[in-house]
């Protein structure tokens, strides 16, 4: 890994997360990857909030210990997706061989960065590697190892809340990756259609992303020998339904061939009932009118035209593999209910069986 090592940026966003600042530097020197290999860009996405201000006092206090720490201030919020976007594009053409987009609440555990690569660097085919995420707050408790995509465009992290010892000990296929600690091959991005789409702003983003990194004849891996702590904790604000909602439609119009939209219409159709009685049941209805009312707008719909096109200028998989690689069930523990175990998954088992059989193309 000496020689000829690749070069990699890792990416964090600032965002009212200063307290978390100091763990992320502590990850950060104990990284054995080559000093000069790499570098850590820190994009101010909350000017004034403090977070700047301690990642300064850090990068003087651990001098001499870390490798290059590159300081971007667009002077406003450019959200996740935009504020990712910036450093990727400016990495990208600085020659960068992967970057690594790591959560501002997150940090690595010691030798996490050279795992990860050695993962990406086994198989020119593997397009993104995310690390194991576990708990900050207990780090013997999973975040994720890696998100599952439901076939009607759900997407939820695996193994959240599971024992770490219960993780997957080699590095396996996943359906997409969590932008929280994740390695990005930068060619197979920009092959792919750059980074994420900046109207997502949030919700989702990664879940298109990796659905087109599999698209574009890709893979998309966890590797559990690298590790990274993340301080998650799952948000029940209303205002997130209607980003994740937006945004689902977005990438199974995106992505899905014309043909397995028009077969899976009457399951979404019949999933938007269930969805009404999830909304109105949690106080997010309003919210999920505004879904409706946004996909009524033709500036939407020229939006998604030109993004399946996109899509089709890249495509090497058939929707037949992807919907192998998708879940028939929801199963995360913080969204369950008995009418999900009851009834939704045992229905969506079937439904799912049913459509792999049926979706050759």
């Amino acid at each position: 890994m000496q020689d000829n090592a690749p070069k990699v940026d890792v990416l964090v966003l600032l965002y009212k997360n200063a307290q978390f600042m100091r763990a992320l530097f502590e990850g950060a020197v104990v990284q054995d990857y080559p000093r000069e290999s790499w570098r850590i860009k820190f994009v101010d996405n909350n000017p004034g909030d403090g977070t700047l201000d301690e990642v300064k006092r850090l990068q003087q206090e651990y001098a001499g210990r870390l490798p290059e720490v590159v300081i971007r201030e667009p002077g406003k919020n450019l959200g996740f997706t935009g504020g990712n976007n910036v450093l990727f594009k400016e990495s990208a053409a600085e020659g960068a061989d992967y970057v690594y987009l790591l959560n501002g609440d997150a940090a690595f555990e010691a030798n996490a960065l050279s795992a990860a690569i050695r993962v990406a660097e086994a198989d020119e085919k593997i397009g993104a590697v995310q690390s194991l995420l576990v708990l900050q707050q207990n780090p013997d408790e999973i975040n994720s190892w890696g998100n599952s995509l439901h076939y009607l465009g759900f997407g939820y992290a695996c193994g959240y809340h599971k024992k770490r010892s219960e993780a997957p000990q080699v590095v396996t296929d996943i359906a997409y990756t969590s932008g929280a600690a994740v390695l990005l091959r930068v060619s197979v991005v920009n092959e792919v259609g750059g980074l994420f789409q900046e109207r997502f702003q949030a919700y989702h983003e990664d879940l298109d992303l990796g659905w087109r990194i599999w698209l574009g004849g890709y893979r998309c891996v966890v590797a559990p020998m690298s590790v990274v702590r993340h301080h998650y904790e799952f948000s029940r604000s209303i205002e997130k339904w209607f980003w994740m909602e937006r945004n689902r439609w977005l990438v199974i119009f995106m992505n899905y061939k014309v043909a397995t939209l028009l077969w899976l219409a009457p399951q979404l159709i019949a999933a938007e009932c269930a969805l009404w009685v999830f909304a109105i049941a949690k106080g997010w209805w309003r919210d999920k009118l505004k879904v409706y009312a946004y996909f009524l707008k033709p500036e939407t719909w020229s939006y998604v035209a030109q993004q399946r096109k996109i899509v089709n200028g890249f495509r090497r998989c058939k929707d037949r593999k992807i919907l192998a690689m998708t879940s028939p069930t929801i199963a995360y523990q913080d969204v369950e209910s008995w009418p999900v175990k009851v009834l939704l998954n045992p229905i969506g088992r079937i439904l799912h069986w049913v459509t792999k059989m049926v979706v050759l193309w």
